[in-house]
Formats: structure tokens, sequence, C-alpha cells
């Protein structure tokens, strides 16, 4: 039996020098950085970035596999940190370390969910979500089918590839916040990413008002109102806050709001979204107090608010800001021959080329985007989520304990208010191919990543819930 068992082992003919296993494996390295060499120097750009992709991205999977539930934390640290760090693509945009962390973690999640069964953790926000996505996803071959059989395609470099990818970038601001939701599962985490935003925020403040160029940090989009409302939410919900705690809120938010609102003034989408942000967490947590914010900024200088106001609508007028109106108008052309699923994504810029190509330009609107984008099947549903997130982050506040809990539940969804508010004024939500670019996505998701935060605050409560059940039952 036992020469048997020797003889039929296999193991010893199989096994390699170790000289002869090193040298392929240097061999390998060699071929492989030769064929990386060659490709770009034939200026062959998505090959070699493929090619130098190939390796991080097998070392990246098998990371992130074994450590997920951290490597989630890193989504909001990518966004708002070390935007240098952003791949090429051979062409003028870069492809956001944020934006592949999270198709990646995506990618992983449903490869598991599709070996262990599919579970979500339990949230309203899940059905809008998805529906929205498959109508995304059916948006593109869609409008490949019915576009305009007279559309000049060459008009526009790698116009499809450009479709693709902001498919993917859409489908990726839909799954960040179920990555938040469903990995963030303690309260310290969501502290953590409460701190991220506030840190962060302060260095970007400080480094725009003293005008101090930098790279590290990502001060874009609505950067501004994801510092200011987690600040104002602590300082008015969150019970026991020590009183120098409260003055260096004040300090923080009021040194913010005159760099914002003051110094650039003209940039409207990027600090109104805060002042309605401020209100609606005012008026979630007591409307006395809001009526109260309304009426003091009105009695502390009604008529140089109203001149401010003037101001600042004159100057946007100036700067061509009704020509939105054109644009919308130019857009509900193209909508009008695509209402069912829209254009498919980036779809209208392409018509824009070949029918207004004196003024093709996007429409600094994500509600028409999404409307000429996946059309009115896509734009009621995203009605529908936003009803649903809403009413769901309203509910948790009422819900929650007093304490971080209650407070996080009101900044997300005060905060994702001034977000959806955002939307009438530009592309701050779902970024468009041709105007924020795929790059935009590494600021575009601060505000699903604090909208994840009611999926993870839900779970919470009813961890809460049960365990003071349980007692209570204990002590009965």
């Amino acid at each position: 039996m036992k020469r048997t068992l020797q003889s039929n082992s296999l193991a010893p003919s199989l096994r390699l020098p170790a000289w002869l296993l090193i040298g392929a494996v240097l061999f390998g390295v060699i071929g492989y950085s030769v064929a990386i060499g060659l490709m770009a120097g034939a200026s062959r750009n998505l090959i070699t970035l493929l090619l130098i992709a190939l390796p991080a991205g097998v070392i990246g999977f098998t990371v992130a596999s074994r450590y997920f539930p951290f490597t989630v934390l890193l989504i909001p640290l990518t966004a708002l940190i070390l935007p240098f760090l952003d791949l090429p693509t051979g062409t003028e945009s870069k492809v956001p370390i944020s934006l592949l962390l999270t198709l990646l973690l995506t990618g992983i999640w449903l490869i598991s969910m599709f070996i262990r069964g599919w579970q979500l953790a339990p949230s309203p926000l899940n059905l809008p979500l998805l529906i929205f996505a498959a109508i995304c996803i059916i948006s593109l071959p869609w409008g490949i089918a019915w576009r305009d059989p007279i559309l000049n395609l060459q008009v526009m470099n790698n116009y499809i590839v450009t479709q693709v990818g902001s498919l993917a970038t859409i489908l990726a601001s839909l799954a960040a916040p179920l990555l938040i939701g469903n990995f963030v599962t303690k309260q310290r985490q969501l502290k953590y990413i409460f701190s991220l935003f506030i840190v962060c925020g302060a260095l970007m403040t400080l480094t725009q008002f003293f005008r101090i160029e930098q790279e590290l940090l990502n001060d874009r989009g609505l950067w501004g109102m994801w510092f200011v409302a987690p600040l104002f939410g602590l300082l008015i919900a969150q019970p026991g806050l020590h009183w120098g705690w409260r003055v260096s809120i004040i300090g923080l938010i009021s040194w913010n709001l005159y760099q914002t609102v003051i110094a650039n003034s003209l940039w409207i989408s990027g600090w109104a979204p805060t002042f309605v942000a401020m209100l609606v967490i005012a008026f979630i947590h007591s409307w006395k107090l809001c009526l109260g914010m309304i009426v003091g900024l009105g009695a502390l200088g009604a008529n140089a608010i109203y001149q401010f106001i003037t101001t600042v609508f004159q100057n946007n007028v100036d700067e061509g800001g009704l020509e939105r109106f054109a644009l919308w108008e130019q857009n509900w052309r193209v909508v009008s021959e695509h209402w069912l699923f829209g254009t498919g994504p980036a779809g209208y810029a392409v018509y824009y080329m070949n029918f207004f190509r004196e003024d093709a330009r996007s429409t600094h609107n994500n509600y028409l985007d999404i409307l000429a984008q996946f059309g009115f099947a896509g734009l009621l549903v995203w009605f529908f989520f936003m009803i649903v997130s809403v009413r769901e982050g309203w509910r948790l506040f009422h819900r929650a304990p007093s304490g971080f809990l209650r407070t996080a539940a009101l900044v997300a969804t005060g905060g994702w208010v001034g977000a959806l508010s955002s939307m009438m004024l530009g592309d701050w939500i779902l970024p468009f191919a041709y105007n924020q670019g795929i790059a935009g996505y590494k600021y575009t998701v601060y505000s699903w990543i604090f909208l994840g935060m009611l999926i993870c605050i839900r779970r919470l409560i009813e961890a809460h819930e049960q365990n003071s059940s349980q007692a209570g039952m204990e002590q009965q």
C-alpha cells in the first residue's frame, strides 16, 4: 500500500526547480514591460493604460476582497484627498481613483452576491435606486436603436466610449450609497466620515481664503455644503456639546460662508445649496428655529440682503446666466423626439453637435440631463426616488435616539435636500460627460456618500431598538 501511494503521487514530477521558476517570472516581467513600452511608443494610450492597470487591478482585487468593509471607507477619503492621483486616459479627461475604487468594490460585491445569494440591507432606497439603474442601462441600447439615422457620429471623437464611460460613472454613483449603507455598520465609522468632511472642509476653506494653490484637496462641487451641513447639525442637534466647540463651529461656518458667498458670490450653484441645506436642517429639527433664522436674517439686514441678491443676479445676467433658458428650450427639442427612455448616457451631445453646433452646450441642469438621457421613464423614477429618500430621512430623524445617530440623520437628510436643489443649477449629482466629465465623480459622490448614511442609520436604529427591547424583557 505504501509503495502504491508513492507511485501514484504526481507532486514530485510537477515540482519545478527554483531557478526555473525565478527565470520564468523575470522573463515574464521583462516581456510585459516591453509590451507596455511598445504600446506607449506607438501612442496606443488605451492599451497602454490597460496593461499598466492589469497588475494593479489584480492586487487591488485581492486586497479589497480580503478587507472589504475597510476598503469601502476609502471611498470618501479618495474622493476628498489626492485628486492628482487620478489616472490619465490619453485624452483631456482623467479617471478618478474614487471612481475606480467604487467600480471595483461594486464588481466584487456583485460576484459575492451571485455566489452567496442576493441580499441588501433593508431600506426604502433600494428599489428606486435599482429601478433607476436599470433604466440607465436600458437607455444605452435604446438610444442607439432609435438614434436619428442622419446623425454624423464622426463629429465627436470616441463617442461610444464616452457613452459607456458615462453610464459606468452614473452606475457607480448609484452604487456608492449602497456600499456605504451595507458595509458601514458602526457609529464610529459614521463619525469617521463626518470628521473627514469637517477636517478636509476646514483645510479647503483655509487654502481658498489665502489663495493657496494646492492639488491635495478636492475643493469642487458641493464641498462647502458638505462642510457646513455636518457642522450646523452638530451645533443645533448634538446634545452635551461643550460651549467651546459650539463657538468654534460658529466660527468655522461663518468663515466658510464668507469665502463661498462673499468672495465667490457669482458661483450661485456653489453656495445657494448650502443655505437650502441649513434651512432644511433647521426645519426638520424645529420649525420654530427655521422661522427664527429667516426672521433673524431679515431683521439684521433685509435691505443689505436684497441688494446683495440683486447684485449677484445682475452679475449673472451680465455673464450670460439667462442663456440657460435658451439651452433648456433647445434641450426640449431633442427630448420631444426621444421621450420614453431618452437618448442614452451623454446621448444628447451628438444631437447638439449635428443640429446646434454653434451653441452645443450642456443644459447645466441635472433634471433636464436626466430627462434628455433617460427620458420621462428615468425622470419619473428619479422624482419617486427623491420623495422616498427625503421621507426616509425625515422618519429616521424622528425615530433615532437622541445623540449622534439623530444628528447624522438630520445632516444627511437636510444636506441631501440641498444637493437636490443644486440640480437646478448644474450637474452636481450626476456628472454630465461633456461638462463635469467622469472626473467630476470625485466630488459629485460627496452627496451619495451622505445618502448612504441613511441606510446605515436605519440598521443602527433597528439594532438599538432590538437591544432596548431585549433589555426591557430581561428586566421584567
